[in-house]
């Protein structure tokens, strides 16, 4: 429940997850979860796409939801404005094919450099090896939506390929060598410095400084949701891929949703939604 305080005064912020949260996890459709986009569009409301997807691939399903809200790529490596919307003077940002770029993951080439060295003791395959027919056997995708998959900045997702290669252990070494390791719903992904939880503190200040008062909600059923679920008033955990809850999420408004993917998206955003009707 709301605190009512916060009702009449706050701008709503949406922070979605996508694969396994509003998308549904196997065919990347979000029909049951129109009715609260018919909502969130008519209340003006920002829904803000905070995915371990690319940039390219986020913006295809922008255009299929009708979004023009800004939107945080591949685990908090890049956050992208739409170059209409006005930030606050004091910020930094870099002009990108019609985006105000917001990035705190190092590119991905960096990324690739660190990466080499973890060949040494690791069987693995990540997407930049992949020819696009290969990723798109791994995801599901169409090869029109995997071409979009391999067009990655700042994130390298991969492929264990040793079965005796625990992720723990692997996550270990890589953070040794710099790298942050986080599990999405399929993958082991791999970058420097990127980090949904920080991504969207950037965003919710941004917002703050333009409108004020803020209640954000987030919803996510992977580890790599975490920090994003952490930083936000109220967090909605969903099932995950093996219709269990990920661990260690700790939060003082916590709903865990029975269910993932659009039909539960969509009925928790209306509950919640429900308890800002005048």
């Amino acid at each position: 429940m709301v605190e009512s305080s916060k009702r009449p005064q706050s701008q709503i912020l949406i922070f979605t997850d996508l694969d396994g949260t509003l998308l549904d996890d196997k065919t990347y459709g979000f029909k049951p979860a129109r009715p609260a986009l018919k909502l969130i569009h008519s209340l003006k409301i920002p829904l803000i796409l905070v995915s371990s997807k690319t940039r390219a691939e986020i913006e295809f399903f922008r255009k299929r939801l009708s979004l023009d809200s800004p939107f945080i790529a591949e685990n908090g490596g890049g956050i992208f404005f739409p170059d209409r919307f006005k930030l606050p003077k004091d910020c930094l940002y870099e002009k990108v094919n019609g985006y105000n770029g917001i990035f705190i993951g190092k590119p991905i080439k960096e990324v690739f450099e660190r990466i080499r060295k973890l060949k040494e003791n690791f069987l693995f395959k990540g997407f930049s090896e992949m020819p696009v027919r290969e990723i798109a056997a791994v995801t599901g995708l169409t090869l029109e939506q995997a071409i979009l998959a391999s067009k990655r900045e700042f994130d390298e997702p991969i492929v264990l390929k040793n079965p005796l290669n625990d992720r723990e252990i692997f996550c270990k070494k890589a953070c040794d060598l710099g790298l942050d390791c986080v599990y999405g719903g399929r993958f082991i992904h791999l970058f420097l410095g990127g980090n949904k939880g920080r991504a969207v503190e950037i965003v919710l200040n941004i917002y703050r400084q333009l409108r004020g008062p803020i209640f954000s909600i987030g919803l996510g059923d992977s580890p790599n949701d975490i920090s994003m679920l952490r930083v936000v008033d109220k967090a909605v955990l969903m099932r995950d891929r093996d219709d269990t809850y990920i661990k260690g999420l700790v939060h003082p408004d916590l709903t865990r949703a029975e269910g993932n993917g659009p039909e539960t998206w969509n009925r928790e955003i209306l509950d919640i939604l429900a308890d800002f009707s005048p």
